[in-house]
């Protein structure tokens, strides 16, 4: 499977609408990935800022 460059800006965009009062699943289909990805790639990024 190819790697996505952008992974972090998806995921900082979906964190961004979903703050602004947006759910989840609106958030994602928007950016154009599934809520199981964002989840994933969320878990990713906090296992990599926590060593």
């Amino acid at each position: 499977m190819p790697a996505i460059p952008d992974k972090d800006t998806r995921c900082r965009k979906i964190e961004a609408l979903i703050a602004s009062g947006n759910g989840v699943c609106e958030s994602c289909r928007e950016i154009g990935i599934s809520e199981k990805t964002f989840y994933r790639w969320r878990k990713a990024r906090a296992e990599k800022q926590h060593g």
